[in-house]
């Protein structure tokens, strides 16, 4: 388990948040979120007692029980197997123990140790690391493979099978389906499903949220708010708690108007001025509630095409490779204007072989790949953030694009990509890989391509970014060609689905929950002896979310209903009371003028000054029934 108590943390001179008191349970699946830069990370830092708190307490589990994904990764001779075992700790404390005791000369010692090692089970750990590589993807004979063999990806992938294989009562992910394709994302999400342990999850992917999460934590102005259910819960949560404390305001504002409003009519009204009093008193307890911040969305944009070729790519009987080696065989290959393709397949299927062929970066073994002489491809490519020049400025690498641009026209566009003022001049070499990624996009978008092709173009964007590109690419009036494993960005922006396996590209009628439903039933009958998510019924699981969200629904039915009598009941006493003020101010008005009184009819005067009473002791009761009626409505949840 894992307790926060008040704590307070910050990095530098800046404050993170400040006595956040929160705990998970037993088992829980937590995702945590938050705008970039919020302290998701630190708080990692802090569980691991690698940050120190300003104040308050941390209780969790002992550092040999929590597994967390290694930052630093050593290409050591050691294979790659060797290294995910090293993550399991019973087992290389039991190792170490053996060693210890074959140097000795104590019998007794040496035996517990065998016996200690033989009741960890090393034959079993073993079988069970490589399900956990096979799951991410690795081949069969990867496992023998040294460490310095594999790519900075691939690398990322066995630090996470080490984190996965280690016993442990809390496990942190920061970011785990980075690097991942949408296969080896679904295993993980049913590996999840079924840990004992309590995780703590950062993701910026909604669907992989949705799947592996049971609350969530949220991360925003200075203070971290739990939030039941996955992430589509809590979105509906959070724009319901923005609409209660907008209205919450509102009430407030309405309160401290009426109040202040009586106050300044009587103040100096000797007989009114024990009341006003106590107004002036209530007024000063009001606790002021401030509206919620207004979410100002961030949107860009790819610009219209020049122009759209009807056929933009064609090819048959292709065979792709590199050398000799064939990856994709028979390849039968058409896009026209207008289609939005998404590649699906697991890492090495060759979903990048053929978007390298498609955009002209690998020449077919066999076979003509034709592409429309109108063709403008834009290729944003999974090692893309390299390509850029690290040492110039966005504002640079446009320029070099648009050598006759006025420079005013270059900063505006790259405003559109949050490149303004001094961001724009800085140079890329020191920005975060999400801002790297926005430069790529708009050097692309400058182009004008009429085909996207775009492979794990996600792999290093926020939530916002994400959500930012899936409403670019559905207004993108181009083709449309990506590789991607964030399933909402698929579902929005495409819609058709090609499927590489087994060296062949064929279409895939099914959608992406088909696709699911097949990548696991795939694994199971591979046999995977440690399948996740054996029990799973996918159809169990839709209409769980069904219900869910049919709960949800009458939740909001019963509040809508409760609260209309009251809203309406405010509303009139609003009308009463504006009605009531205004024959106030009409009747002062009257006294007030001195002709009034010279007209000589003192039964006139009297009967409005009586007139004014009544209506005045009927305009307190109103404003009495209104305050109450406010404290049942705020009540009402």
């Amino acid at each position: 388990m894992l307790r926060l108590s008040n704590i307070s943390l910050a990095r530098g001179a800046r404050v993170l948040y400040q006595q956040v008191s929160l705990s998970a349970a037993p088992g829980e699946r937590i995702g945590l979120i938050g705008a970039n830069g919020c302290g998701k990370s630190s708080l990692f830092s802090a569980v691991l007692g690698q940050l120190s708190l300003e104040a308050g307490t941390i209780e969790a589990p002992r550092p040999e029980r929590i597994a967390h994904v290694a930052q630093d990764i050593d290409a050591t001779s050691s294979t790659a197997l060797e290294y995910v075992l090293e993550g399991h700790a019973p087992l290389s404390l039991a190792r170490a123990a053996l060693a210890r005791a074959e140097t000795g000369h104590d019998d007794l010692e040496l035996a517990h140790a065998h016996a200690h090692l033989a009741e960890i089970n090393p034959g079993a750990v073993t079988a069970q690391a490589l399900t956990v590589m096979r799951g991410l993807g690795f081949a069969p004979g990867a496992a023998q493979q040294p460490m310095q063999s594999f790519s900075g990806g691939w690398r990322n992938r066995l630090a996470l099978a080490r984190a996965l294989l280690r016993p442990a009562d809390l496990l942190l992910l920061d970011e785990p389906t980075n690097h991942l394709d949408l296969d080896s994302v679904v295993w993980l999400e049913a590996w999840l499903r079924r840990q004992s342990a309590t995780v703590l999850l950062i993701s910026h992917d909604r669907e992989f949220l949705d799947r592996c999460v049971n609350t969530i934590w949220h991360v925003e102005g200075g203070a971290i708010r739990r939030y039941a259910g996955d992430y589509s819960a809590f979105e509906i949560a959070l724009i319901e708690r923005n609409r209660q404390q907008d209205a919450q305001a509102r009430s407030y504002k309405r309160t401290a108007a009426h109040l202040q409003q009586f106050v300044d009519r009587f103040r100096a009204q000797a007989t009114k001025a024990r009341q006003a009093q106590s107004r002036l008193k209530m007024l000063q307890r009001l606790v002021e509630v401030e509206p919620s911040r207004a979410q100002h969305e961030w949107r860009f944009e790819f610009l219209a095409p020049r122009a759209l070729p009807e056929r933009l790519i064609d090819g048959a009987g292709l065979t792709l490779g590199y050398g000799d080696k064939a990856v994709l065989r028979d390849v039968r290959v058409v896009v026209e204007a207008g289609d939005r393709i998404g590649i699906l397949g697991v890492n090495g299927a060759g979903k990048s072989t053929l978007v390298k062929a498609i955009t002209g970066f690998l020449a077919p073994m066999r076979g003509e790949l034709r592409r429309a002489s109108g063709a403008a491809i834009g290729y944003f490519a999974q090692h893309q953030l390299d390509q850029l020049e690290g040492d110039e400025s966005p504002l640079a690498q446009l320029r070099r694009l648009a050598p006759q641009a006025r420079e005013q026209e270059l900063r505006d566009f790259l405003g559109t990509y949050r490149f303004s003022g001094d961001m724009a001049t800085a140079p890329v070499g020191r920005m975060s890989g999400g801002e790297k990624a926005r430069c790529a996009l708009a050097l692309i978008a400058w182009q004008r391509p009429n085909l996207l092709v775009l492979d794990e173009p996600t792999n290093h964007l926020d939530m916002e970014t994400r959500e930012a590109l899936t409403v670019a690419l559905s207004s993108y009036e181009g083709a449309l060609l990506l590789v991607s494993h964030d399933r909402h960005l698929l579902r929005a922006a495409t819609d058709q689905l090609w499927l590489v396996h087994d060296g062949l590209l064929s279409s895939f009628d099914g959608d992406l929950d088909q696709y699911t439903a097949l990548v696991l039933a795939s694994r199971r009958e591979r046999g995977d002896a440690q399948s996740p998510d054996a029990d799973r019924d996918p159809m169990r699981d839709a209409g769980r979310r069904r219900e869910e969200r049919r709960q949800q629904a009458q939740e909001r039915d019963r509040q809508a209903q409760v609260r209309r009598p009251l809203q309406q009941r405010l509303q009139k006493i609003e009308r009463e009371l504006e009605a009531g003020a205004a024959e106030l101010r009409e009747i002062d008005r009257r006294l007030a003028d001195p002709g009034f009184y010279h007209a000589g009819d003192t039964a006139e005067v009297a009967g409005l000054l009586k007139q004014r009473a009544l209506l005045s002791e009927k305009v307190e009761r109103l404003e009495a029934q209104w305050l109450h009626g406010q404290e049942e409505l705020d009540r009402v949840s």
